[in-house]
């Protein structure tokens, strides 16, 4: 069904010219003359018009008229190549002859054939000397001239020509610029018109090339690859880039775009002068942005059976934009299978490594060196924020960006195109009305169908696969566009997993690379339960471990450290992992004591001492040479000297901390009066600054809470930090109830319902992130712990304090001794002053 307000030869011209033909010639077939049409008059606006004169006049097919338009009698001809008897060819205005029609008469309505305008085109051009009518040349001032009389006696111009080239390039011999130049111009009459160029432009080669004839920017590029140096290329002097000069404005050749401002017209739909790409039933302009919106160009799409404006033909049936599916290559820039521009020919580029490849320039409005969007009148380069031209919104009436129109043809801005109900449409796929994405469709079914086409092999999904397909649709479908094209790595994670063979387990992801990506990958599949879950402290640990290895020089201590690793370190992190995960203070621990070890066998290889061999005053010596951390080697000799690898040595372990730096009970509670009281503080660290200033947590235990951790009634709230849980007074009772209500949420997986989640799926806040954020706050988690922790152990018995703050009751009855000892230090203070 045509659209609404048109007429139907202008929206089906198509099949009034099929059923026009079809009256007059029976024995052609609707199927047949559709073909010769569409084969024959490829451009719509013709189409178009030869529908309009068939409808008043059938008779133009029969008639033979010499005012027939050209695309008439290109459809006759092809009608009368296949079977046509009653279609007439138009004749020529002037001799009556059915040759091809190609200009017109004396009279400008009738048109007649290459003959008939031979004639009168020499009829026109006589000879400038003797008034002969075969015109075969022309002089320097452009006059004809007959072949008895060609310009300066019809001399060869090849000698000149070449000597006022080997004068601009003197590196090229006689021989080698008569070549080129054959090869470029083997015309003598255009070689003639170029030696008269450069005669009458001196830089003709050096830069003013856009003055010259057609052939001259192909000849300086020619003798550039031959190995001259001092030509130059022209850029296009109009706008300055160095493009192809195709066109000619103002008497100098320039490119396509500043001979299109000449077509400039003010669009009859926006009203912007731009080039005029199209025009409307009764012939006002349309611009290119304005060109997809009018019902003349709308075909109907062969695939969703809409009428829209045609992206492509596919075997000769049109196509929307909706539709079109670019195809897929190996991009020449990237190396990877996108779907590609120039796809067929020997540089294929995806669109990513188009977009990079944009050119740069200082732009002239803010001077920062970005991609060029725009262009000043004089050719200056301009970025897009400030090359755009701001208009009035028609929304919000503020003079901005325009963002988008609407279907009337309004500018509107991009905040109020977000509301506005034309950027709404019903998605192909579904029929839902929202904001489309991706390929005409909204969010969820962009990301079913892009997952489809990144994770499918030939149309079709591994069985492996499809437990990680349902995984990713399952997230929220705006996040998971985002996701995949924020990091156009990450499509080639998700193109390698689908390319391979067998399940989809972590010792597969382990292979892929970048570990990041792929990491962020893992903990999606693991949220969505496609793999186990695991520690990932000790998998990241297990994968540096044997970089740690190769630094050590002598084989048999790296024979020893690799024993130490395998058979006291790693066996001991895993029957904690087993438990509970390992912490990033563990973790740290660990590498540290690798990390020692590989310096000290080092330090003995240095020496020339074997590890068997080493004494208690060599280890002492190294311990004496460097940082305190040294002593992190403990745990590594204990093990050699246990298992008779070396001697018994010893290493004085460093007196730990305990209580560290204490901050004063003032800045405390004006820490804890900031956390209560200001809102623009998010919750989590709220919540996180409070437990550790009021409730002596580390943040380790802080990360580590969930759910199940929290009690919810009526009217209390309690958190179980130890054996007996905790009633949370207000306003830290609200905190919990919204942290509660926050990870429970339904796309959240029951396993990782965590109070402080990380940005990762499934994950929980690392302890290192929390510190920053803690920091940022003013709050030291360390000092402001010790200092909650002297406070609550002077206030409360010890067994109190154990069993509602999780801690042990050795570590609750050392720090009531060391509150003691600052209480009375402080009193003697006291005394003292």
């Amino acid at each position: 069904m045509h659209p609404v307000g048109l007429p139907r030869h202008a929206a089906e011209p198509e099949a009034v010219i099929t059923e026009v033909v079809c009256a007059l010639e029976p024995a052609l077939t609707a199927e047949m003359v559709h073909a010769v049409l569409v084969d024959t008059l490829k451009r719509a606006p013709h189409r178009r018009a030869l529908a309009a004169i068939l409808v008043d006049d059938p008779a133009w097919l029969t008639s033979g008229r010499a005012e027939s338009p050209a695309f008439l009698e290109r459809l006759t001809r092809a009608l009368r190549r296949h079977g046509a008897e009653l279609v007439q060819v138009p004749r020529c205005g002037m001799c009556g002859g059915h040759g091809r029609l190609v200009g017109f008469g004396p009279d400008g309505r009738a048109r007649i054939c290459e003959r008939c305008q031979s004639k009168l085109r020499r009829r026109a051009n006589p000879c400038a000397v003797c008034g002969r009518y075969d015109i075969a040349f022309r002089d320097r001032e452009r006059r004809p001239r007959c072949a008895s009389h060609p310009p300066e006696g019809g001399a060869d111009p090849m000698v000149e020509l070449c000597g006022l080239i080997r004068g601009v390039c003197p590196e090229l011999t006689l021989d080698v610029i008569a070549d080129v130049v054959r090869s470029i111009e083997p015309v003598r009459n255009r070689q003639r018109r170029l030696l008269w160029a450069l005669l009458d432009h001196a830089g003709l080669l050096t830069g003013e090339g856009a003055k010259g004839p057609p052939k001259t920017v192909a000849l300086i590029k020619a003798l550039k690859e031959r190995g001259a140096g001092r030509l130059v290329v022209p850029a296009c002097p109009l706008c300055g880039r160095t493009v192809a000069l195709t066109k000619v404005r103002d008497g100098v050749r320039c490119c396509e775009g500043c001979r299109a401002v000449l077509r400039a017209e003010a669009c009859t739909r926006c009203g912007r002068s731009r080039p005029v790409m199209a025009r409307t039933l009764d012939g006002q302009p349309l611009c290119g942005s304005c060109r997809v919106h009018s019902p003349l160009g709308h075909r109907v799409c062969s695939r969703c059976g809409q009428r829209r404006p045609a992206r492509a033909r596919i075997d000769g049936e049109a196509v929307c934009d909706r539709c079109y599916r670019p195809p897929t290559e190996i991009c020449s820039v990237c190396g990877e299978q996108h779907p590609c521009h120039y796809a067929g020919t020997d540089t294929p580029t995806c669109g990513a490594c188009r977009h990079k490849n944009r050119p740069r320039e200082a732009c002239a409005g803010c001077g920062r060196d970005n991609f060029v969007s725009y262009r000043t009148p004089d050719g200056r380069a301009m970025c897009t924020v400030c090359g755009a031209k701001k208009r009035l919104c028609a929304v919000c009436g503020n003079t901005v960006r325009i963002f988008a129109r609407t279907p009337e043809g309004e500018g509107v801005c991009q905040t109020c195109w977000r509301k506005h109900p034309a950027s709404r449409r019903p998605c192909r796929n579904c029929g839902t009305v929202a904001r489309l994405r991706y390929r005409g469709m909204c969010a969820p079914c962009a990301v079913r169908d892009r997952l489809h086409d990144i994770l499918s092999i030939d149309g079709h999904v591994r069985p492996e696969v499809e437990p990680v397909f349902q995984a990713l649709v399952r997230r929220d479908p705006t996040a998971m566009l985002w996701w995949l094209d924020r990091r156009p790595v990450r499509v080639t994670v998700l193109r390698a997993l689908a390319a391979g063979r067998g399940p989809v387990t972590h010792h597969t992801l382990d292979r892929l690379a970048p570990v990041n990506i792929v990491q962020n990958l893992r903990m999606i599949l693991v949220a969505g339960a496609v793999l186990p879950a695991r520690d990932e402290q000790l998998a990241a640990l297990e994968r540096r471990l044997p970089a740690d290895l190769t630094r050590v020089q002598d084989p048999e201590g790296r024979r020893l450290l690799h024993a130490f690793i395998t058979w006291h370190l790693l066996r001991r992190l895993r029957d904690r992992s087993r438990h509970r995960p390992l912490t990033e203070a563990q973790i740290h621990g660990a590498r540290s004591q690798v990390r020692q070890a590989v310096h000290l066998l080092n330090w003995l290889t240095a020496q020339d001492t074997t590890p068997g061999a080493c004494t208690q005053d060599q280890v002492d010596a190294w311990l004496d040479g460097g940082p305190a951390h040294r002593a992190d080697v403990y745990t590594f000799l204990t093990w050699t000297g246990r298992n008779h690898h070396t001697r018994h040595l010893t290493v004085p372990l460093r007196a730990p901390s305990i209580t560290g730096e204490i901050i004063a009970q003032d800045t405390r509670w004006a820490l804890v009066h900031r956390l209560l009281h200001d809102n623009a503080i998010a919750v989590t660290d709220r919540m996180a600054g409070l437990l550790i200033l009021l409730f002596a947590q580390p943040p380790s235990r802080i990360t580590s809470l969930t759910t199940e951790h929290v009690t919810l009634d009526r009217d209390t709230v309690t958190l179980r930090l130890g054996p007996v849980p905790a009633r949370m007074p207000p306003p830290l009772d609200a905190y919990l109830r919204h942290l509660y209500h926050q990870a429970n949420r339904p796309e959240t997986p029951p396993q990782a319902r965590w109070l402080f989640p990380g940005r990762f799926p499934g994950q929980r806040l690392s302890c290192s992130q929390l510190g920053r954020r803690l920091h940022d706050l003013g709050i030291r988690p360390r000092v402001s712990r010790s200092t909650a922790l002297v406070e609550l152990t002077g206030e409360l018995p010890a067994v109190v304090f154990s069993r509602l703050l999780g801690v042990s009751q050795t570590t609750a009855d050392t720090w009531r001794r060391i509150a003691a000892g600052e209480h009375a230090s402080y009193a003697a203070h006291l005394v003292r002053r």
